[in-house]
């Protein structure tokens, strides 16, 4: 069930509320201190219904004027109140809307590339591109929500492979014999099926530190739910792993809890990951049965030839620490099959 434009409209008004502001007031600040604009763009927290009493109020200004060059934000504060505003141009927004668009039916490794890649092709970058599409107008109007099943679409797909990198990483520091590193894979992998969950149900957000709650906000909103339940179910054993309890092998229930995510999520596709070289790593010797593989960064491995192609996440490799290590310096990259 997602969130309907009347619950976001309210959870503006309770915001402001709470702080003594008015739309009115804020499009005269906003307006007087960085110039009029065609929209200002109550975004991030307040937008979401997740703000607290520290939060601060983030605008985006569009301009109908041309703008070039670097962004900064604009920093103000009024009583109490932190409040930010960054600017961009109508023909930024279009532009960068129409590219989002362009990738509304792309496949989960296109998808993925274009959602780590944004930043570089696009001023708007892809924090503010959420908060755009998310963002409530002081005019009480949601102008670009009707793009959010293109941003859940990225984000979804984004957040699956993420999950399937650690539940990988799980599954090979578990095969290598490490007891901690593990415990913080299975955190990282739980918390990025939550928000590919949440993605698919039109719940986007770009800050990692909302994960939590925003999943409990949907639990609470979606009811008894197999899935989500599913997912709930994992939280226990990783939380006694932190503690140091032990619970036993973690990745078998990772590597199917993700099959199952995947297969209400994934569009009938199966998790799957692809693994190739970063650049063009160097592999030395360094000792009797040791290598250097020199690159971007170093990483200590046996003589054992690291995998390419397509890897399985229950056919590991003869020698699965050396494949975590390479992945940890960035020997290698990973990505849909």
């Amino acid at each position: 069930m997602a969130i309907t434009p009347e619950t976001r409209l309210g959870h503006v008004d309770t915001f402001l509320a709470s702080r003594g502001l008015t739309p009115e007031g804020l499009d005269r600040l906003l307006s007087a201190r960085t110039g009029k604009a065609r929209h200002f763009l109550l975004t991030s927290s307040p937008a979401q219904g997740l703000a607290n009493a520290t939060s601060d109020v983030d605008f985006i200004r569009i301009q109908s004027e041309p703008m070039v060059g670097a962004r900064m934000a604009t920093q103000l504060f009024e009583g109490t109140d932190h409040l930010e505003s960054i600017s961009f141009s109508e023909e930024e927004v279009d532009a960068a809307l129409a590219d989002l668009r362009a990738l509304a039916d792309v496949d989960p490794r296109a998808a993925v590339l274009a959602h780590r890649g944004w930043d570089k092709g696009h001023e708007l970058r892809r924090k503010y591109l959420e908060r755009l599409v998310n963002g409530v107008s002081l005019d009480r109007t949601l102008p670009y929500l009707d793009h959010l099943p293109e941003l859940a679409r990225l984000w979804k797909w984004s957040s699956l492979h993420t999950a399937t990198e650690q539940v990988l990483f799980l599954s090979l520091a578990e095969a290598a014999g490490e007891r901690r590193g593990r415990v913080g894979y299975a955190v990282n992998a739980l918390l990025y099926l939550m928000d590919a969950v949440l993605s698919h149900h039109l719940d986007v957000y770009s800050n990692r530190k909302w994960f939590l709650l925003r999943w409990t906000r949907f639990r609470d909103r979606q009811g008894p739910d197999p899935l989500a339940g599913a997912v709930d179910a994992l939280r226990a054993p990783v939380s006694e792993a932190l503690a140091g309890k032990d619970v036993g092998p973690l990745a078998p229930l990772f590597t199917e809890l993700l099959t199952e995510v995947h297969a209400v999520a994934g569009e009938g596709r199966a998790p799957s990951l692809t693994v190739q070289p970063t650049g063009d790593p160097v592999r030395q010797r360094f000792l009797p049965g040791a290598d250097m593989l020199l690159g971007a960064s170093t990483a200590f491995l046996g003589q054992d030839p690291l995998p390419s192609g397509e890897i399985g996440l229950t056919d590991l490799p003869a020698a699965p620490a050396d494949l975590l290590r390479a992945a940890r310096v960035g020997a290698v990259t990973l990505l849909p099959a």
